[in-house]
């Protein structure tokens, strides 16, 4: 794998009292270089081949994930440096162009403010501290524990225990916080200021569109990024599934760039998106390349539980190590240069409208539904494996924190939750993931372009219900692919007609997703992502070998003695959702 691009920049005021690089914040960081100023220090990552670092480090312009490009192309380190300039008076527009995941950081020289920029959406991860004196920002949560010494946020311990990720700005660290979306850090004299580039706002002037303008736009702006992408990069993977996210990526690829497109699919035997993608491939002329993650030699417990912790670090201890670490493993035997993501579909599909009222006003109660009944049905801890007063007081801060997740939302009940949604769980859950991926490939998702999110956001949440605007879309760009069942067995092209016999096709198949989720929360049990069960029982059997490693939990006021008691002498499985859960515990309390 390629090393983490890492960084973490430190500020004192000044006369104050000087803070030395702490080597466990250093090393929290992965590979880096601790460069000295006379206000602070720097810590930097390997730099990328375009990056500029000045001699000792006193100036630079370094991308924070290897990607920096717009819908039409690459950003030159000089562009990077003229858009963040000393932090003021930013060209927001320009910078909000740029497509997630993206960050940067830059100074002009020695007595310039160290700035930090997230892209629009928040997705690459950036975080920032403010202590007596002393400040820094970082991409790394874990090295800013080390760095102030931060406790444990129990109230973010407690949301993630239900939901699997965090929401808002908060981290599993007192006073570390997460960079908000669309906004900058400006690190200076001890201090550390946040500023916005952007609004979150996505409305568009004028008049709603109508779903033919919205589609016509949506298309034409895929069809330019990707035949500019494509290129530019002509060795570029598709990364394609038998869904509908995928399907719009390759439908935006003009027909003759198709024949010998690079794509890949992660699969087990027995799995759909090979075989659905295999044919797409066929179709397309694509050069596919299936990877079976369950044709892969086995690894050792001891194995699995160092991809574990390895992944818990690279995740800051926010989502769920158990579904990166099966991935780090794959993508460790494939290509890490320049990989097209469906990311950022969602945005067109409303697929958590369903069972929702049509034209409510958001209000608590539907709120704490939305919780009870979907937030909480995959990723859940056992409440066994946990103390009783742990679990009582995290059901209450959850509820809370995920109500102000929704302040500044619409008053319409399902556009507040395409807000929600796309802020904060593709932002907290998806952008944890995706700025791992960032760092070790070009990691590009066309969908996140602000313009075409813009757009999903302005139609109506009835025209986006049932996959009629991913339907229309993927017609618009190319019939014949859209009348090819996707794996849920519907047809893009029936999709977008919508029609009565379509609309009860496509609430079937929905409705079987959310039984499953109800059962799932009616029964207590979670729904492990590709490989993450595999994981979670070669982890429990390591603990089971090795039960120290657990000792650390022991009499910390959130996991049960007794269960891990019970789980150490056992033979039952546990769920990868708890496993995950104690393992970030663990690397987070070290």
């Amino acid at each position: 794998m390629v090393a983490v691009r890492s960084f973490l920049a430190v500020s004192f005021a000044p006369g104050g009292t000087a803070v030395a690089p702490a080597p466990a914040a250093v090393r929290a960081l992965g590979n880096a270089t601790v460069h000295a100023a006379d206000d602070g220090w720097v810590a930097l990552g390997p730099e990328d081949p375009g990056d500029r670092v000045d001699d000792q480090g006193r100036g630079f312009t370094v991308r924070l994930g290897r990607a920096a490009r717009t819908r039409s192309g690459e950003v030159s380190t000089d562009g990077l440096a003229a858009l963040l300039r000393d932090g003021g008076n930013v060209d927001g527009t320009a910078l909000a162009a740029l497509v997630p995941p993206f960050a940067a950081a830059h100074r002009s020289s020695p007595a310039a403010p160290i700035v930090v920029a997230t892209d629009w959406l928040g997705f690459r991860q950036i975080f920032w501290w403010q202590g007596d004196g002393v400040a820094a920002v970082s991409t790394s949560a874990l090295a800013l524990r080390e760095l102030a010494g931060a406790p444990l946020n129990l109230a973010a311990l407690g949301l993630q225990s239900l939901v699997g990720w965090q929401v808002g700005l908060g981290t599993v660290f007192g006073d570390v916080t997460k960079l908000e979306a669309g906004s900058l850090a400006v690190l200076a004299g001890g201090k550390v200021s946040t500023r916005r580039y952007i609004q979150t706002s996505l409305d568009l002037e004028g008049a709603t569109p109508t779903i033919p303008t919205a589609v016509g736009e949506m298309a034409e702006l895929l069809e330019d990024f990707q035949t500019a992408y494509l290129n530019d990069h002509p060795t570029t993977v598709l990364q394609l599934t038998g869904g509908q996210d995928t399907r719009v990526l390759l439908c935006a690829v003009p027909a003759k760039l198709r024949p010998g497109l690079r794509a890949l699919t992660v699969d087990v035997h027995g799995g759909s998106d090979a075989r659905h993608a295999a044919k797409l491939s066929e179709l397309c002329g694509l050069d596919h390349q299936i990877y079976w993650m369950d044709d892969q030699d086995p690894i050792t417990p001891a194995h699995a539980w160092a991809l574990s912790l390895e992944a818990a670090a690279a995740l800051d201890c926010m989502a769920s190590p158990l579904a990166l670490a099966p991935l780090l493993l794959a993508e460790s035997n494939l290509e890490q240069g320049h990989r097209l993501s469906g990311l950022g579909g969602e945005t067109c599909r409303g697929f958590y409208y369903f069972g929702q009222p049509h034209h409510a006003a958001t209000s608590q109660k539907l709120v704490h539904n939305l919780a009870n009944w979907r937030l909480y049905a995959n990723e859940r801890v056992l409440p066994q494996a946990l103390e009783p007063d742990f679990l009582t007081k995290a059901q209450s801060d959850a509820l809370e924190l995920i109500w102000a997740g929704f302040d500044g939302t619409s008053k319409e009940w399902l556009r507040a939750a395409d807000q929600f949604y796309l802020y904060q769980r593709m932002q907290r859950w998806a952008g944890a993931h995706g700025s791992v991926a960032a760092t070790n490939r070009f990691f590009i998702n066309p969908m996140f372009d602000r313009r075409f999110v813009q757009i999903a956001h302005a139609v109506s949440p009835e025209d986006k219900r049932g996959g009629r605007l991913t339907g229309q879309l993927i017609e618009r760009l190319d019939p014949a692919l859209a009348a090819v069942p996707l794996d849920s067995g519907l047809i893009p092209a029936k999709l977008g007609q919508g029609g009565l016999g379509t609309r009860a096709a496509a609430a079937r198949v929905t409705a079987g997703r959310l039984a499953r989720k109800i059962r799932q929360r009616v029964r207590g049990r979670s729904k492990a992502q590709l490989g993450a069960g595999e994981m979670a029982a070669l982890v429990v059997e390591h603990w089971r070998a090795s039960p120290d490693v657990l000792a650390p939990l022991r009499g910390n006021g959130i996991v049960r003695e007794a269960w891990l008691d019970e789980t150490l002498a056992g033979t039952a499985p546990v769920p990868a959702a708890t496993v995950a859960f104690v393992t970030n515990l663990l690397v987070a309390s070290r």
